[in-house]
């Protein structure tokens, strides 16, 4: 007799290798850092209707829809790396042909000062925005592992929380382009001011999302643990820009 296994995206009864109500794969197993290399190459691959389902779930549930994709419920989801490669591929090429960087790297004498390191890192992460975000992605989830490490999530958890987190914030980047487009248009001191308006906003975004994310946190604990995150994370950011700064300058 075939063992009976509980299917944990839509929690019926299977004996085969995929579920016959739904069709997701009977053994879903905790998330490693292997599952999701195979998943990024699964995804980029399958392309299918799953991107719209993950948009919605992002954009109305964000905490509770990824912590049910990591307990289980994953064959509606468009894969999570897949995901936010597809979406800052899009807004690095319209960041680049639409608001071109005012940075010129030929005309700075980087040595003089730290501006130049900065312009530099500016330059190339709007030249690979793609590569850029998965560095985000990364300092994110170590920075949320050692903040909510008592939530009892391993790396690779927090790998897939913080990838469809900043899947969001890439949506919701696309979603406010149009007004950056206009600041710049309009050569708006604006535009330069607007960076502290984002990082509040990614903030705000950062605390919904966890705040459902990790559910059994009080609210109060929540917003603590969050804005701990978030500092940490701007630090390990200044940490990697002023390296691969000075790496830069004593390369070009």
């Amino acid at each position: 007799m075939p063992n009976t296994k509980i299917c944990k995206n839509c929690g019926q009864k299977n004996e085969g290798n995929f579920c016959r109500h739904c069709g997701q794969v009977a053994d879903t197993r905790r998330l490693t850092m292997r599952h999701i290399w195979i998943d990024l190459q699964n995804g980029i691959v399958n392309f299918d209707k799953g991107i719209f389902y993950t948009i919605k779930q992002l954009l109305t549930r964000p905490g509770h829809s990824i912590r049910e994709y990591i307990e289980g419920k994953r064959v509606h989801h468009f894969k999570p790396l897949s995901f936010v490669v597809v979406l800052a591929t899009i807004y690095g090429l319209l960041y680049h042909f639409l608001i071109p960087t005012s940075f010129d790297v030929n005309t700075v004498n980087s040595s003089d000062n730290l501006l130049g390191v900065y312009e530099k890192v500016i330059n190339w992460s709007v030249d690979h925005f793609a590569y850029a975000t998965l560095i985000l992605i990364i300092s994110s989830s170590v920075s949320s592992f050692l903040v909510f490490r008592k939530q009892g999530y391993n790396l690779a958890e927090h790998l897939v929380l913080n990838t469809y987190y900043r899947g969001l914030v890439m949506m919701i980047s696309l979603l406010i382009f149009p007004v950056l487009y206009a600041l710049h248009s309009a050569g708006n001191d604006s535009f330069k001011t607007f960076v502290p308006v984002f990082q509040l906003i990614d903030f705000v975004l950062l605390y919904w999302c966890y705040s459902q994310f990790f559910d059994k946190l009080t609210k109060i604990r929540s917003f603590l643990l969050t804005l701990l995150s978030f500092v940490l994370l701007n630090v390990f950011n200044m940490i990697l820009a002023l390296i691969a700064g000075l790496v830069a300058n004593s390369v070009f």
